[in-house]
């Protein structure tokens, strides 16, 4: 009788196990959780100050259910947020001291309980970004279920002025405004979010220097160095760096504005001048450069020993039925690259040309002959 009873107690516990393994019902229990995160660290033009976004949150978040290894997928937690508070702050990077600039509301999901897969806390965005005038912008962003998929956000404007005053913002339920941190680099050095767990939470903010290789903490939380206990690697920081991408668009907007000046001057419109700068960032290789086609009017000698085949005279109204645009101009202009659309000329009911010309290019040739109003052209199709 104990030998049986013992039997049933083992294969008992051997089912328990593995219905815990395979993620059957698995029910877990934590006590109240505080996080810190840091979101969005910019530095100020002057490189004096570190301006970021940091949230404090607090609650339980309880499994109810979890897939398991074998299924795959993030648990389900029960959460109840106790406090959810955003602010904007500054470091001082001399000294280290941090203050307080612009408090935001208690977020929308403070204070309320709700059932998340995998996202405990919801997922916030932000991004800073300075004006020409020296003013900061801010936005803040909360993407909650709560008890629908909905966003929320909160924004504004800080400067100097508004130092040592009590500010604070609400949140607006409405679509979140995309931004980009403009200014996390200063010198050689930039800013990287050192995120811990869970991963939509930030441990720190770190500091490093391109040139040197130092790697500088400036915020951390409790949990920084148990999250990197051996210091930010410098791997993530190599993955995760977006020098590059910030000066190339750093560069773009200072010669567009430039370029902008320069043909105001002279009397261009807006539009006139914003279709040269296209042009003109396309050339200096900030833009991808469009193919192109150019017209070069040949000599009779030169006519009499081109390709019949690779000829297409097009009269003055199939060319004025606008079917070859780029061609119309190419032959007004010689020698001036105009936009070549590559997907083909249309095709028209009282003409057969565009439709042997396509037919042409199909082949993949770059080069081909028009006639137009007594004159031949040499059309030079020219790819990026």
């Amino acid at each position: 009788m104990s030998r049986r009873f013992g039997l049933v107690i083992g294969g008992a516990c051997v089912l328990l196990a593995v219905l815990a393994w395979v993620g059957v019902r698995v029910v877990g229990q934590f006590g109240v959780q505080t996080y810190e995160g840091y979101f969005a660290p910019v530095y100020s033009p002057d490189g004096q100050y570190v301006y970021f976004v940091e949230r404090r949150v607090s609650g339980t978040a309880r499994v109810i259910k979890d897939p398991g290894f074998i299924f795959g997928g993030a648990p389900t937690y029960a959460v109840s947020v106790a406090k959810d508070t955003f602010s904007l702050e500054r470091l001082n990077v001399q000294s280290g001291k941090i203050e307080e600039l612009i408090a935001l509301s208690p977020s929308p999901i403070e204070g309320r309980s709700y059932e998340s897969q995998g996202n405990k806390f919801q997922y916030p965005n932000a991004w800073l970004r300075f004006t020409n005038r020296g003013q900061l912008e801010f936005s803040v962003c909360l993407k909650t279920q709560v008890p629908t998929e909905k966003e929320y956000s909160s924004s504004g404007v800080w400067t100097e002025s508004q130092h040592n005053a009590r500010i604070s913002r609400s949140w607006e339920g409405s679509h979140c405004e995309t931004g980009l941190n403009e200014w996390p680099l200063f010198g050689d050095w930039e800013l990287f979010e050192a995120r811990g767990e869970p991963d939509y939470f930030t441990v720190g903010i770190v500091a490093y220097n391109h040139v040197t290789g130092e790697v500088k903490p400036l915020v951390k939380s409790k949990r920084y160095d148990r999250a990197y206990p051996q210091g930010f690697p410098l791997r993530q920081i190599q993955e995760s760096s977006r020098r590059q991408e910030i000066e190339r668009i750093q560069a773009i907007t200072r010669t567009r504005e430039e370029l902008l000046q320069k043909y105001k001057s002279k009397g261009m419109g807006q539009v006139q001048a914003e279709l040269r700068i296209i042009k003109d960032l396309q050339r200096l290789g900030y833009y991808p450069k469009p193919t192109t086609i150019v017209a070069r009017r040949l000599s009779r000698g030169e006519v009499s020993k081109i390709d019949k085949d690779a000829l297409f005279s097009i009269a003055k109204e199939e060319m004025g039925s606008g079917i070859f645009p780029d061609i119309e101009k190419a032959v007004a202009s010689p020698g001036e690259e105009i936009d070549h659309d590559t997907d083909g000329y249309l095709t028209h009911r009282d003409y057969t040309t565009s439709a042997r010309l396509n037919t042409y290019l199909q082949t993949g040739k770059t080069q081909f002959y028009v006639r137009y109003l007594g004159e031949t052209y040499e059309m030079t199709i020219k790819k990026p």
